[in-house]
């Protein structure tokens, strides 16, 4: 099937602990336009957060 790299009781030891999400549900209330969510990477103005660029020319 596939080759084992590790012992499968490695992972199953009780002090791994699975790590666990909390991802809050989205509202759509604005959203970019086709050509400026391009630019920025995501449809929705709350998830853009550009990084901080000094001393250089806007790009979008």
């Amino acid at each position: 099937m596939y080759d084992k790299k590790y012992e499968e009781k490695e992972y199953k030891s009780p002090e791994y602990r699975l790590a666990k999400a909390y991802v809050p549900y989205q509202k759509m209330c604005k959203v970019y336009d086709l050509k400026e969510a391009l630019c920025k990477g995501t449809l929705f103005p709350e998830l853009y957060m550009p990084y901080e660029i000094h001393d250089r020319k806007k790009r979008c």
